[in-house]
């Protein structure tokens, strides 16, 4: 699988800070379960290292990685490597999403705002968005991850166009690489099966 040679790297700040608060917890949690006199109670340790495994994949590896060669999606369980002459098209509706013939690939690192702060955005003057063609989305709008990650490939792109790096021809026929995370996903249910049982074993 290829590598971005240094890459710009987008991550979801709120999902790391997230994955800090639930991992501590369950740290504590498990050490002080593991801590009590009753051998029983022990067993609920495991529950509670299993969040930790669970929220280090889900919450805090994901990430989004822009090199001159190629753009890396790191999605939990799978990651996706998109050569920039596979690349058609940018979007960001639900979540930044990576267009190629066939294929669309979506971000899980950088969602668009939600219904919340979609309702209240109606009723805010959006000015324009660098590489947006045409009115932008709110999941255009820079303050988002949606809009920070979209920039971040549309800029990249844009001067790879302009320098004669890409050829936006080769689409139909540039493979795109999906990597499959088995060996993690068996670990979690592995984890998940083992904490149903220290569950009912406790």
């Amino acid at each position: 699988m290829p590598v971005a040679s240094d890459p710009n790297v987008f991550y979801s700040r709120f999902n790391r800070i997230i994955a800090t608060i639930f991992a501590t917890v369950a740290a504590l949690s498990a050490l002080s379960l593991f801590l009590l006199p009753t051998t029983s109670n022990r067993w609920l340790a495991v529950p509670a290292l299993f969040v930790m495994l669970f929220v280090w994949e889900v919450l805090w590896r994901p990430d989004l990685q822009v090199s001159d060669d190629v753009v890396i999606i790191r999605n939990p369980l799978r990651t996706i490597v998109v050569p920039w002459e596979a690349l058609v098209h940018v979007d960001t509706k639900f979540a930044l999403t990576l267009y190629t013939p066939g294929h669309k690939f979506a971000v899980y690192c950088a969602p668009a705002p939600g219904r919340s702060q979609t309702s209240a955005g109606r009723h805010q003057t959006i000015d324009p968005v660098p590489y947006v063609s045409g009115p932008p989305r709110l999941g255009d709008l820079l303050g988002s991850e949606s809009g920070q990650a979209a920039q971040l490939v549309r800029s990249r792109w844009d001067a790879l166009q302009r320098s004669g790096q890409v050829d936006n021809g080769l689409a139909a026929q540039t493979p795109v690489a999906v990597v499959w995370a088995w060996g993690r996903c068996g670990v979690l249910v592995a984890g998940a099966a083992a904490s149903v049982l220290a569950i009912f074993l406790a």
